[in-house]
């Protein structure tokens, strides 16, 4: 397979130590004492120019991330740029905001971050309607001093530190020097807006992957939930911008509830500066739960809320080759993978868990339905995706035998893929996304975006996975600890081949004992749908039900917006015609339901 690679990844880093960003809830104390701030200064910074930036991006060669948002310089700092209020109480309240005309949203970046106890930071949009914070002592990093937050809704930030009485205002350290303008994977924000038409927030915003990805609550996921719960988005600080990988939580031999390590792998080249301590993950921003809550959500919903958590401490990884311009060398990439530790434990309430792993050299290499490989992951900054194969091959990338690579069946991966894991039928990771072939296997109609952007040069339906069983006792890098994974992931040093997906907090995951479930769904069973790509827009519905059942059928284009409802009376064993002809080339969701259960399928019309 000779083909042209690019990088999953979307940006790499330079930043500093780690501290986790878990907020503490609350409200700032200024909406107690509303009228004593008329007047609250405002530092500016410049929009960064998207167009100009992105094309200054675009013209670097493959392999190459995708930008999320561009940075811009700023200077903002305790108390020069604020004002100061004192309350009857002897408790200060400090207030400034941070401008950038034309932002649709604004993550802050702190190169001095250190609040001693009885201090409270608060973030807020301009109408009030978006809260971060409290951000407390918890979140200092004592080693670097340095904090990132997640984004802000609009073109102005409110800042509010709350001061106790006893606190000595010298201890405190607070100076944002960056900026990130957000332009895609923000389109949760549009909640905190004004009270406005949903349309008329950016439409640039959401849906930045390819019309053909799938979201991954939806069926072509059904039996992996336990894994899509253990894959989330990682924002990433570069030269210049914000980017974001895929990563997944990771389960080790030792692990139990009274001890609970929870690690997380991505990819090398997410991070190309090659970083080998702390200081090279302190603003990484991790994004949980950043996906829609239904499969097929109408134009302009909001996903479900994520929530994040900034910075990591490094464990292991590669060493990421790199070209003369810096930036990863593809073809020699060898094993491709970064293993980092959680500051602090994931709240349970955010109903994450810890993959469980394979690392067997000899797997099937073909799964029958029900089992499947599967991916879930972030192509292009979006909400979380789902792909599926059910066949892989053994293939040799900078190495012999060092990846897998997979044609895709359903779904597509992007920039942004990257880091995301391949579990095998069982639902236990195998590989480590790594680069992929532009353009193979992907339907002229699936090179664009939900808002008609070209998507053609960073999407692809044959990725590339680095092998778990090539990484585990990794030597092409040196026989220290940090540059394998069995220290980390198998501390006992034991002979096994397999651990199981747990939840977060290590105790085990109920009625799941491999991950994957047997589809209960009689319906789903009994449908079949063909010719699938159809070159005629027309489709077959068979159908060989247990016992007689009324069925209904509703189509929906790739918006959510639904196009035809069909009834069928007394339905048992046949087939049906379906003509689509008179609708557009590309994907559709036919929804079928006998009143009890209910299954769809994704349809192709490609003339």
């Amino acid at each position: 397979m000779k083909k042209r690679l690019f990088s999953l990844a979307l940006l790499a880093l330079t930043g500093a130590s780690a501290h986790a960003q878990v907020s503490q809830g609350g409200l700032p104390l200024s909406i107690q004492v509303d009228g004593h701030f008329d007047y609250v200064p405002v530092t500016t910074a410049t929009l960064p120019d998207r167009e100009s930036g992105l094309a200054k991006w675009n013209k670097m060669p493959d392999p190459k991330p995708a930008l999320v948002a561009l940075t811009t310089p700023a200077d903002l700092g305790f108390p020069a740029s604020g004002t100061t209020y004192t309350t009857p109480d002897g408790k200060r309240i400090w207030k400034a905001q941070l401008k950038v005309a034309g932002a649709k949203g604004l993550g802050l970046y702190y190169d001095q971050f250190q609040l001693p106890q009885g201090v409270k930071l608060f973030l807020s949009n301009a109408n009030g309607r978006q809260v971060l914070g409290a951000y407390t002592a918890s979140n200092n990093d004592a080693a670097t001093g340095k904090f990132a937050n997640e984004a802000v809704e609009g073109e102005l930030v409110n800042l509010e530190l709350d001061i106790d009485a006893n606190v000595n205002l010298s201890d405190i350290r607070l100076h944002i020097d960056r900026a990130a303008s957000y332009f895609s994977g923000i389109e949760y924000l549009g909640a905190y807006q004004d009270l406005v038409p949903i349309d008329v927030w950016d439409s640039q915003l959401t849906g930045g992957s390819s019309v053909c990805m799938i979201n991954a609550i939806c069926p072509t996921g059904n039996g992996y939930e336990a894994q899509r719960n253990a894959s989330f988005q990682t924002l990433i600080p570069v030269n210049g911008g914000i980017g974001a990988c895929t990563a997944t939580m990771m389960n080790t031999t030792t692990n139990t509830p009274a001890s609970c390590k929870q690690y997380f792998l991505l990819a090398s080249h997410c991070e190309f500066t090659n970083a080998i301590t702390n200081a090279g993950f302190s603003q990484f921003i991790l994004r949980f739960n950043f996906q829609h809550g239904t499969c097929t959500p109408a134009n302009g919903t909001i996903p479900n809320t994520q929530q994040t958590i900034t910075g990591a401490k490094f464990v292991a990884r590669s060493v990421l080759p790199l070209a003369a311009n810096g930036e990863p060398d593809a073809p020699n990439i060898k094993g491709d993978f970064i293993l980092l530790e959680l500051n602090s434990a994931l709240p349970a309430s955010w109903n994450m868990n810890l993959a469980g792993w394979n690392r067997d050299a000899n797997i099937p290499l073909t799964n029958a339905s029900p089992k499947k490989f599967i991916g879930f992951h972030h192509p292009g900054g979006d909400v979380k995706k789902v792909s599926i194969s059910h066949s892989i091959q053994s293939y040799s990338l900078g190495a012999a035998q060092s990846h897998w690579v997979t044609t895709l069946d359903s779904g597509l991966v992007a920039q942004g893929s990257s880091g995301s894991a391949l579990f095998d039928g069982d639902g236990r990771v195998i590989g480590v996304a790594s680069v992929a072939a532009i353009g193979q296997n992907v339907p002229s109609n699936c090179n664009v975006s939900a808002t008609g952007q070209n998507v053609a040069q960073s999407t692809s339906g044959m990725p590339l996975y680095s092998k778990l069983s090539y990484i585990w006792d990794y030597s092409i890098d040196g026989a220290a600890t940090n540059r394998k994974l069995n220290p980390w992931l198998n501390p006992n040093n034991s002979n096994a081949l397999t651990v199981n997906t747990v939840k977060s907090d290590c105790s085990p995951i109920s009625g799941s004992g491999t991950g994957i479930s047997i589809n209960n769904n009689k319906l789903d069973q009994s449908l079949h749908v063909f010719p699938n790509p159809s070159s005629n827009g027309k489709i077959t519905l068979q159908f060989n039900l247990s016992e007689v059942a009324d069925l209904s059928f509703e189509l929906f284009d790739i918006s959510g917006r639904k196009l035809k409802t069909i009834a069928t009376k007394n339905v048992q064993h046949g087939s049906y015609t379906l003509d689509l002809s008179a609708y557009t080339n590309g994907m559709y969701l036919l929804k079928c339901s006998d009143g009890y259960q209910s299954t769809s399928r994704k349809i192709m019309l490609q003339r």
